[in-house]
């Protein structure tokens, strides 16, 4: 089972996360078919788009994270809800295939931005962009929390594949100070990720626990309720009967003129729904329904 773990640091000054998200990378990589370069860099941002919505306490708390950085594997979206359960897609998936793993700026590239939504429910969500600083994602998350969180994050990413290309292991660990953090300390924490020496092989041969008792048990911490991190899709027929009602039933008659029936393909679970005549007819008898009984109230 995939786990997020957390230790407050220096009595709350600081927070450590140590993340294992190998079962959700996996099977990002069975859905999307990614070659081994493509798991390698999706992986690691799978890996933020799970650190970045563990905090997240109300359930329809949003979190999309979109990568255009003009590399091999395309556009890179990730989405995240509470608990940290993410989803994702990458344009070219098969990108560079071959048993040689790329580096991960040949897939994701170096020339673009990094772009961060965060929906709270509130009337306009939080929009973060920063350029990407070398396409490797550690350096670039690291830039962003600096620049428009405030945050001076260090962050390392790790992953580790076997022969035939799935995901033995996946993670990562982050350091952030809270406000006020003297700079001593966070220079501190920032040389302890730095001396990493195989990041990729600790993911393999540690969990979340033992990589923080290892590395910051000599430090005061205390540990915080972990979380555990899913692959998990929004997408269902409701959702799509929702959709589909928002098209109006004049274009929703003209497809169905055209194909016979009305198809929706989900990008991330790659799930299709199928409405066919009578459905679409029983969908907007039901909300045409709804919508007289509104207007009489």
């Amino acid at each position: 089972m995939d786990i997020l773990c957390r230790s407050m640091l220096f009595e709350g000054k600081a927070i450590v996360t140590a993340i294992n998200c190998t079962e959700t990378a996996e099977k990002a990589r069975q859905i999307h078919n990614t070659s081994k370069s493509a798991t390698n860099a999706l992986a690691r941002v799978l890996a933020m788009g799970v650190f970045m919505s563990a905090g997240f306490k109300g359930l329809k708390h949003k979190l999309t994270l979109i990568i255009r950085g003009g590399g091999a594997g395309g556009n890179i979206i990730v989405c995240g809800d509470c608990g940290s359960k993410v989803r994702c897609r990458m344009d070219n998936p098969d990108c560079l295939a071959g048993d040689e793993i790329a580096p991960v700026s040949d897939v994701i590239g170096a020339d673009g931005k990094l772009t961060v939504i965060k929906d709270f429910g509130l009337k306009e969500p939080y929009n973060g962009m920063v350029n990407l600083v070398n396409g490797s994602v550690d350096a670039d998350f690291a830039y962003y929390f600096t620049v428009s969180e405030q945050l001076p994050s260090a962050i390392a990413t790790g992953v580790k594949l076997a022969d035939d290309g799935s995901v033995e292991a996946a993670g990562a660990v982050i350091v952030q100070p809270m406000p006020n953090c003297p700079p001593e300390i966070v220079e501190t924490l920032a040389d302890v990720v730095r001396n990493f020496k195989d990041m990729d092989e600790l993911v393999a041969t540690h969990t979340p626990t033992t990589l923080i008792e290892e590395y910051f048990g000599h430090f005061e911490n205390k540990p915080l309720q972990p979380t555990y991190p899913a692959y998990v899709c929004s997408c269902s027929r409701e959702a799509m009967e929702r959709i589909l009602v928002s098209m109006g039933e004049k274009d929703a008659e003209e497809i169905l003129e055209q194909n016979g029936v009305i198809e929706f393909h989900c990008d991330f679970c790659h799930k299709t729904q199928q409405f066919t005549k009578e459905d679409v007819k029983k969908i907007f008898e039901a909300a045409n329904d709804k919508n007289n009984d509104s207007d009489r109230e």
